[in-house]
């Protein structure tokens, strides 16, 4: 009897023994990131370069939340100088097709603008001679950065305007993006890629001539990917968003437009759609 249990104790010892033993480890690595668009230039005091839009992807279309309360303003193109709140003086005026004092123009001071300080010279005229303002091209910028895809829709409204003569109409407009360069000595885009697959001009609105189809919010580009081509800085993975805006559009100012003053506010709201 006592043979028996001890060779049954011997044989469960046994197949206990073969059993695996058992561990269980439970790791749950896990990472999301949103969409991110980062927009810089200048702020309200004329600090350049700063950031003053943060935007984060968490609605659809322009109800992303902005992280930073500010607002870019735009730099003055190829510069981190900010663009002026309004312009100072008047607009020279040019004489073209004279046979003699073809290249002179009002600005005898050359300070850019037309004043007492100013006078013209006597200039014979033929068929073609003709008189337009001169400098009156706004060329300003602003920067995007971005992991994602992005739109832009801009609205314009009149500061100050010549009721009877100047509208939103009389102010052409183009966009286009650079995607790098130098701005003041600061290097950008060379870690970028045009935020459209179609390139400088890609995703841009080319129905948006005038100020006066941005009277309502209206969008002016969107882009198929994003601006970070490969690892680099917020600079680096910058383009630069280049809008030029013109005093009589294409044809440029012309005698028949009258004379007066007009100056708008375009605000542009960037957004992940």
């Amino acid at each position: 009897m006592n043979f028996r249990k001890l060779a049954l104790a011997g044989s469960a010892l046994a197949f206990m023994a073969a059993a695996p033993a058992q561990a269980a480890i439970v790791d749950n690595p896990h990472f999301k990131v949103l969409g991110l668009v980062i927009v810089w230039g200048a702020d309200a005091s004329g600090t350049t370069p700063v950031v003053s839009d943060f935007i984060i992807d968490t609605a659809t279309g322009a109800g992303d939340h902005d992280a930073i309360a500010g607002n870019v303003h735009t730099v003055v193109t190829g510069t981190l100088t900010a663009t002026p709140d309004s312009l100072a003086g008047a607009s020279p005026f040019e004489v073209t097709n004279s046979s003699l004092g073809a290249s002179f123009n009002t600005d005898t001071s050359s300070d850019g603008v037309l004043n007492a300080s100013d006078s013209f010279t006597s200039f014979t005229i033929n068929d073609t001679t003709d008189v337009t303002a001169s400098g009156t091209a706004f060329n300003s910028s602003f920067f995007v950065a971005s992991n994602t895809p992005f739109a832009i829709d801009a609205a314009a409204s009149t500061v100050a305007a010549n009721t009877v003569n100047f509208t939103l109409a009389d102010v052409g407009y183009s966009l286009a993006v650079t995607q790098s360069g130098s701005n003041g000595g600061l290097n950008f885009g060379g870690n970028a890629q045009f935020p459209h697959t179609g390139g400088a001009t890609g995703g841009v609105a080319a129905s948006i001539t005038d100020l006066s189809a941005m009277a309502t919010p209206v969008n002016v580009f969107t882009g198929n990917r994003r601006t970070a081509a490969t690892p680099g800085t917020i600079a680096g993975q910058s383009v630069r968003f280049d809008a030029e805006y013109t005093l009589g559009g294409s044809v440029g100012y012309d005698l028949s437009m009258g004379a007066g003053e007009i100056e708008a506010n375009v605000v542009y709201t960037v957004y992940v759609p």
